[in-house]
Parts: structure tokens; sequence; C-alpha cells
């Protein structure tokens, strides 16, 4: 009998720290989520601003509340310019003066008192109103392979430059290449009228550089960011 009752005292703490090591730490039960965002909507054209003069609107940006964030930070860059501003906030929406007849892209970040991670929504982009125009640029093309700063492995079938394109008018017709091993790249090709180009020549132990031009039908371009990357 009281050699069962110490074989008994010395499994219970076994058990015991067993399922301790199963609980989540408590900073991964605090990580906040991503948020969905809500407005403006994504690829469209904002016209539900309120007009304060001939070149400027305020737009309220909406999203859903993360679960575990007590901040948030939305992230506003103007694609024509390229500045990227941030605006800190406790609920979720923030209304913003914004450049009438520009584009922009927007995205959320989630922050925790509790943790020191965040998390990071989709990234949304727009127009901005403006009554005055008729017809948007594109959208500057997303490049989607190969990103920026990556390290490819040769290949003698050489490799696949992919992007995506967008347009609030739908009215896209072509694409051009840059691309190349100089810093601005040359003229690759013109005029495509799909977002990939394979078997793409390259050279081993060489960085290239690429990016895209978009076109729409009333003569509108956009030009996107500019990538570099490296062939092993």
């Amino acid at each position: 009998m009281i050699r069962s009752i110490i074989l008994l005292l010395l499994i219970f703490p076994i058990i015991s720290c067993s399922k301790g090591g199963d609980t989540p730490k408590e900073e991964e039960l605090s990580l906040p989520a991503a948020a969905s965002l809500i407005f403006p909507s994504n690829n469209s054209e904002c016209i539900e601003g309120v007009v304060k003069n001939d070149t400027q609107s305020s737009v309220t940006f909406q999203w859903e509340d993360a679960t575990n964030a007590d901040s948030y930070e939305l992230k506003l860059k103007n694609l024509s310019t390229g500045v990227t501003t941030g605006y800190n906030v406790i609920q979720n929406e923030v209304t913003i003066e914004l450049d009438r007849g520009s584009a922009y892209s927007w995205y959320v970040i989630s922050k925790s008192k509790n943790s020191k991670e965040i998390s990071e929504s989709a990234v949304w982009r727009f127009y901005n109103a403006n009554a005055t125009i008729s017809s948007y640029a594109p959208f500057p093309a997303l490049l989607v392979s190969p990103t920026i700063n990556q390290e490819i492995v040769f290949s003698s079938e050489g490799i696949v430059l992919e992007w995506t394109g967008s347009d609030v008018d739908k009215d896209i017709v072509a694409y051009d290449i840059y691309f190349g091993f100089s810093n601005p790249p040359e003229l690759y090709q013109e005029n495509l009228n799909t977002p990939k180009v394979e078997n793409v020549v390259v050279k081993p132990a060489t960085n290239y550089y690429w990016k895209i031009i978009t076109k729409d039908s009333k003569g509108n371009i956009s030009y996107s960011n500019l990538f570099q990357f490296k062939v092993k």
C-alpha cells in the first residue's frame, strides 16, 4: 500500500508538467489579428468623400475591429508622389483629407499593448474622385515575380517575369517591360497584352532590374516600382 502511494506521488508531478507545457503562451493569446478593410474599396473610384475645395476632399477610412487589437496604424501612400503617411488611432476608422484625382494605396497595422507582435492587413488601392477627370490612369502594376531582392537559381530555360495590372476604367490595352542588368533598365518588350513573359534569358552571377509601364485606351500610363533581383 505504501509503495503504491509513493508511485502515485512520483507520477503526479510528471502529468502536471505535461499539461502545463501544452498551454499557449500569453504572448500568443494576445497576438492581434489582421484587420479586414472595408472602405474605400479596392481598385475603385472613391466618390463618397466630402469635397473641401477644388483640390481636396475628406474620406473616412473604415475597417473591421481586429481580435486582440487595441490600437491601429493606417498607412496611406500617394501613388503619384510616393509619399507614405501613418495615422495612429484607437478606433476602426479615421477621416483624412486627400488630393482629388489622385491614386492611393492603404493598409492597416493591428497593435496590442499586451504583445510586441503586430499584424498587417491586405493592401488596397483606389482613386479619390475628381469630377473634372473623365478617365483615370491605370494603377501602377504590381510586380509578382521575381520579387524585390530575390535570388534565383540559374536555369538555361530562363526565368518568368510576372505582374498584375488593374484600372478603375477597366481599359488597359498594353504593357511595356523594361528589363536588364543596367539601372535604369532598357526597353525589353512593348505592347504586350498579357501580364506575363516566359523564357527570359539571363546569365548566372548577375544582378537584374525590371519595371512595367501600363497603358490604357485613353493614352494614360502608369509606372510600377523598380525591382532588383539576382541570378545565382
